[in-house]
């Protein structure tokens, strides 16, 4: 991805004992010294397009412990000497650890601390920055200005605390393309089971074996800190979220699923399945107002993007009848304006155990030998960050590990996984298509699902 240079910043995000320092110290080897293997014959080692001056930024123990040690085992030795010196110069310049690596061929490398001042990462224009672990927001928009001359940033982490707001805009660039990111778990790094790797199965079960589960997942899985605790662990954006393709009627047939709250927005999700049972999350609407109106928008909605739509299904409590306001029920007037709605299930348990089984898939060696069940558009931003940030309910306080963990997830923010729930529990299934003319002659009817927008 760095050698590539066609994203800004790139990010490794990997359990602990993957090999995220090595990378980093072999990548800036790459850059200062040209290309040392075949692995980095790279349009960006080949050709450095920035300036020759690069900033390497992570806490003070892990820049003395482990940076250091990383860049002087991956640097090249001068073969005339046989000693790393001859190739670079280090200096601590009063601190305790090495700050600044000058080499013969005029490259000015700072390494500072995540310790140090704002202000003290302004005023520089640099080729590279290889920040290692999370840091702090306000460092890191700083570091993303030294890049005005043309720069890129690689990024080594295992995500285990303060980091929910990397997630929030490692998710939002990565739509733009702004960034990109890469994963890695302890297992890529077996013997036995990873690529190239150099550690031993039965440590690594030994390891994982004698943590808690949540320390497993940040640790053995490099899972975000602030995720910690998911109910659907099995569901990654890498994996699951896909690009938008235009939805044709004959070859789908679609399923929806209405949480309709009087106190938030109602959440809608729609769900489209082909003939062979995969199924897709195609489109979602949030809505804020009078049932009337969202009926409309549902009608719109699905004419648009010429949805075959074959069952309806609700939260079994929208047809409880509000005896204060003495009102009808959701259902009811849903029904009174021609749609049918049918009560969604309320088992829980088995709505997450049919979602995990619909999420779970199988990759070896690079290769998808068993593909999920479902994918997620991603024009259904609501319906991706919940489901990521669906947790199981915790105990607080200072008698927490003395209890028994909670069997409910967190009851916030859940109204597109209920959806999702709901729907794979409809045993939803592909019904072949029955010829209809209602927009006219066949070509007509091709040529406006061509021309449909998947993102509108």
């Amino acid at each position: 991805m760095v050698g590539a240079n066609e994203t800004f910043v790139s990010m490794f995000v990997a359990a602990n004992g993957v090999g995220k320092s090595a990378a980093g110290a072999n990548i800036v080897a790459n850059i200062l010294f040209g290309r040392q293997s075949k692995y980095f014959d790279l349009p960006l080692f080949r050709d450095w397009p920035y300036l020759k001056k690069g900033r390497i930024i992570s806490d003070p123990t892990t820049i003395k412990e482990k940076i250091i040690p990383e860049l002087r085992k991956w640097f090249p030795v001068n073969e005339a000497d046989k000693i790393p010196d001859a190739n670079f110069q280090e200096s601590k310049e009063g601190k305790n650890y090495v700050c600044k690596i000058e080499t013969k061929d005029g490259w000015v490398i700072d390494i500072m601390s995540t310790e140090q001042a704002p202000k003290e990462f302004e005023s520089a224009d640099l080729g590279f920055v290889w920040i290692d672990e999370p840091i702090p927001q306000d460092r890191f928009m700083a570091t993303l200005a030294r890049g005005r001359m043309g720069m890129i940033v690689f990024w080594t982490m295992t995500p285990l605390f303060n980091a929910a707001w990397i997630k929030e805009w490692m998710d939002k660039n990565v739509q733009t393309g702004l960034a990109d990111y890469v994963e890695a778990e302890v297992e890529d790094n077996c013997k036995t089971h990873g690529v190239r790797g150099i550690l031993d199965h039965t440590f690594i079960k030994r390891m994982a074996d004698g943590m808690p589960e949540e320390e497993r997942e940040a640790r053995i899985f490099g899972r975000f800190g602030h995720l910690i605790g998911r109910v659907h662990k099995k569901f990654s954006r890498k994996v699951h979220v896909i690009k938008p393709f235009r939805i044709d009627p004959r070859k789908y047939v679609t399923y929806v699923a209405l949480d309709p709250h009087p106190r938030v927005p109602d959440h809608v999700l729609y769900m489209c399945v082909d003939s062979n049972g995969t199924k897709y999350f195609t489109s979602e609407i949030v809505h804020q107002g009078d049932i009337k109106l969202l009926h409309e928008r549902l009608l719109e909605h699905e004419e648009k993007r010429f949805y075959r739509m074959e069952t309806r299904i609700i939260d079994p409590s929208a047809f409880n009848d509000d005896q204060h306001r003495e009102q009808p029920s959701i259902g009811s007037q849903l029904f009174e304006m021609g749609q049918t709605w049918i009560k969604g299930s309320k088992d829980l348990a088995a709505g997450i155990k049919r979602l995990n089984t619909a999420l779970d898939y199988e990759i070896v060696q690079g290769r998808m030998i068993k593909p999920p069940e479902i994918y997620i558009f991603d024009s259904c931003p609501v319906a991706i960050k919940q489901l990521e940030e669906y947790v199981w309910q915790e105990w607080k306080g200072t008698s927490k590990d003395e209890k028994q963990p909670r069997a409910v997830p967190r009851d916030k923010d859940d109204h597109q996984v209920e959806n999702m729930h709901r729907l794979l529990l409809a045993d939803a299934s592909f019904i072949p298509y029955q010829f209809s003319n209602e927009r006219g002659s066949g070509v007509d009817f091709d040529q406006e699902i061509k021309e449909l927008d998947p993102y509108e």
